[in-house]
């Protein structure tokens, strides 16, 4: 089986993350050896000093100790420093990428594809940063510890080594014992993380209902069941990491009690007890360290991989090269379209072309494929087969950003941003003021945004959820036409307006029309679409028909087609 090629910007990020490792590893090497500086110093004091009596070797051994531990001191902070660096770099090497990654995947595979992708982004800047990394770093020493330990006496190099076995072997048990409940914890957590989330967006229908006593009563027992799981596994690495803690503490008392031994048997120096107790709390510490962090590396490591993924998943196939787009024609060429994961097509060998100018609506029954081949024209979706052009180039392959400025798309439920209603219309760009309201007033919401508190300046917040739906529908065609588009796909626009509403939409799109803007407008209901050049009527992802306005509304007779309604909104709704 060929292994996946990783994508270069992750290949580039863990090079730079593996450079700046390998240096903090020898900050940290140098680290260790000054780390020795005290147990000599014990040794020197009370083999040498004492028995001599030297003022002066105390005075001038003491000033070296203190300035090794000056510099020690700095090493450490250096050290810190190249990690928490190190996290910054990676973040800002991967933000971006990640970022447009997750949006790509979440286009292809749905919206929880990706849906941790920054939380995980974040937890890996956090791990790099926090200095957890250097724990591979500390061991790698252990060897030099030991070392100087079996010089002292093989005794003490003996109880060293048993000590960091017995850590190990704790370690891997604590990570036996802790995965299941760990694996069971993050679960649960997602899942209630998942109800949260759908309580909070239906909290309207919640509220009205009367639903949400026996919603709160199911969110506590996923909470209680995800507690329990987290708690499981943090008891046990609690337990094992105060056991280790304690036996730390009892490797201690047994290397002084090896060294008085050997000192009484004559076989060491008393200052070796000293020297040797310090070396062995130095060797022992990230090993006990490990039984706590060991989960946090498996963590990571799994964040790694999840972004590993995405970034493979999302890599995008379009084109990195702006293209300016200066008539807007539109030719969709025997376009098919087979959703992942269904073996169905949702589209079938659909063609036409429309010119700059030109005004087209697409009419038919719910799941007809209307959407589909909206999302297809702004190159959200890559056809299975076929293309779609916009000025002779692929609509999916062509460059975000030169082909959203030729582009105005309003989905079938608009959402809008937490930001302000200027950067709402302008899409975040740094436009001209009197190009927001010049949008604005061809949508027919100007007056509205003076009526908000500060109007252009207005922040929504939970995606304007205080406006009404007509309101959102207003301010996102707004956005929809800012720029003067080529191509304008229009999907439902009038689905939340009323009759005064649908007529300034119509008096909007004749505008567009006479500067030249190619427009695509799905609909249900008729009123709207009277003066579009010609319809095409979808029926289960098939074009079944097309041509124009009178021709095509004769051919489906009386009854006309499943889902169509000649009345506006208001009257439709009377009527019903």
């Amino acid at each position: 089986m060929t292994r996946a090629v990783d994508p270069p910007v992750f290949t580039a990020a863990m090079k730079d993350l593996g450079k700046g490792a390998a240096a903090a590893g020898l900050v940290g090497l140098f680290v260790n050896i000054l780390h020795l500086a005290m147990p000599l110093y014990s040794i020197q004091i009370y083999d040498r000093v004492i028995h001599s009596g030297s003022f002066d070797t105390l005075v001038a051994l003491t000033g070296l100790v203190g300035v090794i531990l000056v510099f020690q001191a700095i090493l450490d902070f250096l050290r810190g420093r190249i990690f928490t660096i190190l996290g910054a770099r990676l973040a800002a090497g991967l933000g971006a990428k990640v970022f447009e990654a997750a949006v790509e995947t979440t286009l292809r595979h749905g919206a929880g594809a990706a849906a941790g992708a920054v939380r995980d982004l974040t937890e890996v800047r956090n791990f790099v940063a926090g200095g957890l990394i250097a724990l591979p770093l500390d061991m790698a020493v252990a060897p030099l510890l030991l070392f100087v330990l079996f010089l002292m006496h093989p005794v003490y190099g003996m109880v060293g080594l048993g000590g960091v076995l017995v850590l190990v072997l704790m370690a891997i048990v604590a990570e036996l014992l802790a995965r299941r409940p760990s694996a069971r914890a993050s679960q649960t957590a997602g899942r209630v993380q998942a109800e949260t989330t759908a309580a909070i967006r239906n909290a309207e229908v919640i509220t009205a209902m009367g639903m949400l006593p026996d919603v709160t009563r199911r969110w506590q027992l996923a909470q209680a069941q995800a507690l329990d799981a987290t708690d499981q596994g943090r008891a046990k690495a609690k337990a094992l990491a105060a056991t280790a803690k304690g036996l730390r503490m009892g490797l201690q008392v047994a290397i002084i009690a090896a060294g008085a031994t050997l000192v009484i048997d004559r076989t060491a120096s008393a200052g070796t007890i000293i020297a040797a107790a310090v070396i062995l709390s130095r060797l022992l510490l990230p090993f006990e360290q490990t039984i706590d962090g060991w989960r946090q590396w498996i963590d990571a490591l799994a964040a790694f991989e999840r972004l590993r993924d995405v970034l493979r998943r999302g890599a995008s196939t379009r084109s990195q090269e702006p293209i300016k787009i200066a008539n807007g024609r539109l030719q969709i060429d025997r376009v098919s379209y087979v959703p992942a994961g269904q073996d169905r097509p949702v589209l079938r060998n659909v063609s036409f072309a429309l010119n700059s100018g030109e005004m087209i609506g697409v009419i038919g029954a719910s799941g007809a494929g209307k959407s589909s081949l909206a999302r297809l024209i702004v190159g959200l979706w890559q056809p299975t087969t076929g293309n779609v052009f916009l000025d002779g180039q692929s609509t999916f392959s062509h460059e975000r950003g030169s082909f959203g400025a030729a582009v105005g798309y309003l989905p079938q439920e608009p959402m809008l941003f937490d930001a302000t209603v200027r950067e709402n219309i302008a899409r975040f760009r740094d436009g001209h003021m009197a190009d927001v309201v010049a949008a604005a007033r061809m949508a027919g919401v100007h007056e509205l945004i003076g009526s908000l508190p500060q109007g252009y300046e207005t922040r929504l917040t939970d995606a304007g959820s205080r406006l009404s739906g007509g309101q959102r529908q207003r301010l996102a065609l707004a956005r929809a036409i800012f720029g003067n588009p080529r191509l304008i796909v229009l999907d439902e626009p009038n689905s939340s307006l009323d009759s005064e509403g649908e007529a300034a939409l119509v008096e909007t799109i004749d505008a567009l029309r006479d500067r030249g803007a190619t427009i695509l407008v799905i609909a249900q209901r008729m009123s709207i679409l009277k003066r579009a050049d010609r319809l095409i009527v979808m029926k289960d992802g098939i074009m079944s028909k097309i041509g124009g306005h009178a021709e095509v509304m004769s051919s489906l007779g009386p009854q006309r087609h499943p889902g169509i309604s000649q009345e506006p909104g208001p009257l439709r709704k009377l009527k019903s």
